[in-house]
C-alpha cells in the first residue's frame, strides 16, 4: 500500500510539474506568434500608407493628417476600420507622439482616442532611436494590450510618427486558461485511474500475500506438512517467486530433516562400531611399535655402511679427475699442433701455387726477351741493309754530280739534287751506324737476359722439387698429428665414460646414503607417530563415546519437525 501510495504522489507530481512547464511553454509560444503577428501587421500598415500616398506627411492646426497635398485622415480611418473588422487586431497612426488615426476608442464612449500621447518608452525607443519596438502589457483605457510600433518616415528619410497594431492581453489570458483546465483535468483523469488501478492491484496482492505470510507462520513452529497455494505460485510476479522458493524450501527441509533423523540413528551406531575399532587398533599399534624400534637399529647400521663406500668412491673419483685433467691437456696440445699444421699446409700451398706463377711468369718473359732478342737481330740486318743503301746512293750521288758538271748550266740544278742526295745518304749511313752500335748493345744485354732466365729456370725447378718433398713430409706430420689427436679424443672419450660411471656410483652411493639416513630417522620418527596414533586411539575411543550421546541429543531435537 505504502509503495503504491509514493508512486502514485510520484505521478501527481509529476502532472503538477508538466502541466506548469507546458502553460509556460505555450504562453511563451503564444506570446512569440502574438509579436510575429503584430510586427508583420504593423510593418505591412507602414509600407502601405506610405507608398499608397505621395508626399510629405502633414498636420494642420485642427488636427487634420495630410500627405503631400492629399488629406488622409478620413481615408485611413476606413482602411484602419476595416482591418480591425477582419483581423480584430487594432491600429493607430502617430504624428510625431500623439494619435491621429485610430481603431481604438475611449472608455465607455463610441468616440475614437485620438490626441493621446505615447508612453514615454515607446517615444523613448521608436521616435527618438528610430527602432521598432514590443510592448507587453500595456494599458491603454484600462485595459491591457500587447502592442507593436513601427517608426514612420518621410521620403527624406526622417521619423514624423509611428505605426501601432495591437491586441488586448484578455485573448491570451483565455487560450492560456483554456490549456490550464485541459491539462490538468487530463492530469486528474490520469490521477483517478492510476487510484483505481492501485487499489485492484492492492486487494488481488494482498490476498497472496497473506496466505504466504500464514504459511510462513506455520512454517517457523516446526510444521512441515503445510501446503502453499498453487495459485500462488503459478503468478510470474515476485509473489510468484517467493511462493515457489518457500514451497522449495519447505521440500528441502523435508528432505533434510527426514535425513537427519535417520542418520542420526546410523550416526549413534557407528559411534559403538567405531570405539570397539580404536580398542582393537590400540594393540596392533603396541605391536608394530616393537617392529619398528628393529627396524631402527639394522637402519642405523645399513647407514654407517654406505658411508665407508661413499668414502672410498670419493677416492676414486679424485684420480679420474686428474686422469681426465691430463687426458684434456693432451687434447688441447694436439688441437694446437692439428691447427699449427693445418697453417702450414695452407702457407706451404699457398707457396706452391705462387711459386707455379712465378714459374709461368718467368716463362713468358722469357719468351718476351727471345722475341726481342730476334727482333733486335732483325734490326741489325735490317740496319746493315740501310748502311749499304746509303753507300750505294753515296757513290751514285757522286756521279750525278760528275755528269752534272759535265753538261754545264744544264745540268747546274741536277747537281743541286745530286748533292742534297749525297748529304742524306752521307746522314742516312751515320744513322745506320748509330743504330748498329746501339743493336749491337741491346743484342750483348739480350744474350746475358737469356743467360740469366735460362739460370733462373734451372733454379725455380730445383724449388718446385724442394717443395713437393716438403708437402709430402707436411702430409706425413699432418696424419701424425690427426692420428695423436684421434687417440687423444678416444682416451677422453673413455675418461669421460668412466667419469660418467664413477658420477653414477656416487650418486647411487649418496641416495643410498640418504636413504638409509632417511630411514633410520623415518623409524624413530614412526616410533614416535605410533605412540602418537595409541594415544590418539584413546582420544577416539573417547569421541566415540561422545558421539552417541550427540546422536541421542540429535534426535530428541529432530522431534520438533513434524513431517
Amino acid at each position: 500500500m505504502n509503495l503504491m501510495m509514493i508512486g502514485e504522489i510520484a505521478v501527481i507530481v509529476t502532472a503538477i510539474i508538466l502541466t506548469v512547464f507546458g502553460v509556460l511553454k505555450v504562453k511563451s509560444t503564444y506570446v512569440a506568434m502574438i509579436e510575429e503577428e503584430l510586427k508583420a501587421t504593423a510593418i505591412h500598415l507602414n509600407d502601405e500608407v506610405t507608398n499608397e500616398y505621395r508626399g510629405k506627411w502633414s498636420m494642420d492646426e485642427n488636427g487634420v493628417l495630410s500627405k503631400g497635398a492629399e488629406v488622409v485622415s478620413d481615408k485611413l480611418t476606413t482602411q484602419l476600420d476595416e482591418l480591425h473588422s477582419r483581423t480584430g487586431i487594432d491600429y493607430t497612426i502617430f504624428y510625431d507622439k500623439t494619435r491621429r488615426v485610430t481603431t481604438l476608442l475611449k472608455s465607455g464612449t463610441s468616440d475614437r482616442l485620438v490626441g493621446t500621447d505615447a508612453s514615454d518608452a515607446v517615444i523613448a525607443n521608436v521616435l527618438k532611436g528610430g527602432k521598432e519596438y514590443l510592448a507587453e502589457n500595456i494599458t491603454i483605457e484600462g485595459k491591457k494590450y500587447y502592442g507593436y510600433y513601427v517608426p514612420m518616415k518621410n521620403p527624406s528619410g526622417e521619423i514624423c510618427g509611428m505605426v501601432f497594431s495591437g491586441r488586448e492581453s484578455e485573448d491570451i489570458n483565455k487560450v492560456l486558461m483554456q490549456t490550464i483546465f485541459l491539462m490538468g483535468g487530463i492530469a486528474l483523469a490520469i490521477v483517478v485511474l492510476l487510484s483505481i488501478f492501485t487499489i485492484i492491484v492492492i486487494r488481488k496482492v494482498s490476498g497472496v500475500m497473506h496466505g504466504i505470510s500464514d504459511n510462513l507462520v506455520d512454517l517457523s513452529s516446526g510444521d512441515l506438512s503445510i501446503d502453499i497455494n498453487n495459485a500462488a505460485m503459478s503468478r510470474k510476479d515476485e509473489l510468484g517467486v517467493i511462493a515457489d522458493s518457500a514451497g522449495n524450501l519447505i521440500g528441502k527441509l523435508k528432505e533434510t530433516i527426514g535425513m537427519t533423523k535417520d542418520l542420526s540413528a546410523d550416526v549413534s551406531k557407528s559411534g559403538i562400531e567405531l570405539s570397539e575399532s580404536a580398542e582393537s587398533a590400540s594393540e596392533a599399534s603396541s605391536q608394530v611399535t616393537q617392529a619398528v624400534e628393529d627396524i631402527s637399529r639394522g637402519a642405523s647400521s645399513q647407514a654407517e655402511s654406505i658411508q665407508n663406500a661413499a668414502s672410498d668412491t670419493a677416492e676414486m673419483g679424485y684420480a679420474i679427475d686428474g686422469i681426465t685433467e691430463s687426458v684434456n691437456d693432451l687434447s688441447k696440445q694436439a688441437e694446437a699442433m692439428q691447427k699449427s699444421c693445418d697453417d702450414a699446409m695452407k702457407a706451404l700451398e699457398q707457396l706452391i701455387s705462387q711459386n707455379a706463377s712465378v714459374t709461368e711468369s718467368v716463362g713468358v718473359i722469357d719468351k718476351q726477351i727471345r722475341a726481342t732478342n730476334d727482333a733486335v737481330n732483325n734490326i741489325a740486318t735490317a740496319s746493315n741493309v740501310i748502311t749499304t743503301i746509303s753507300e750505294q746512293t753515296n757513290l751514285l750521288s757522286l756521279n750525278a754530280s760528275i755528269e752534272a758538271a759535265r753538261a754545264g748550266e744544264a745540268g747546274r740544278g741536277f747537281a743541286v739534287v745530286a748533292t742534297e742526295i749525297g748529304s742524306l745518304a752521307e746522314q742516312s749511313g751515320n744513322a745506320a751506324i748509330n743504330i748498329s752500335k746501339i743493336v749491337e748493345e741491346l743484342v750483348s744485354e739480350s744474350a746475358k737476359s737469356v743467360q740469366k732466365l735460362t739460370e733462373l729456370n734451372s733454379d725455380f725447378a730445383v724449388q718446385n722439387e724442394q717443395l713437393g718433398t716438403t708437402r709430402e713430409d707436411m702430409k706425413n706430420m699432418e696424419s701424425g698429428v690427426r692420428a695423436v689427436s684421434s687417440s687423444a679424443v678416444d682416451i677422453s672419450e673413455q675418461i669421460e665414460s668412466l667419469n660418467t660411471a664413477k658420477n653414477s656410483l656416487t650418486g647411487i652411493i649418496d641416495d643410498l646414503s640418504a636413504i638409509s639416513e632417511q630411514n633410520a630417522a623415518a623409524t624413530e620418527q614412526t616410533n614416535a607417530s605410533m605412540q602418537e596414533l595409541n594415544a590418539t586411539f584413546e582420544v577416539i575411543n573417547g569421541s566415540a563415546k561422545g558421539l552417541r550421546e550427540l546422536a541421542g541429543k540429535l534426535s530428541d531435537e529432530m522431534t520438533f519437525f513434524k513431517l
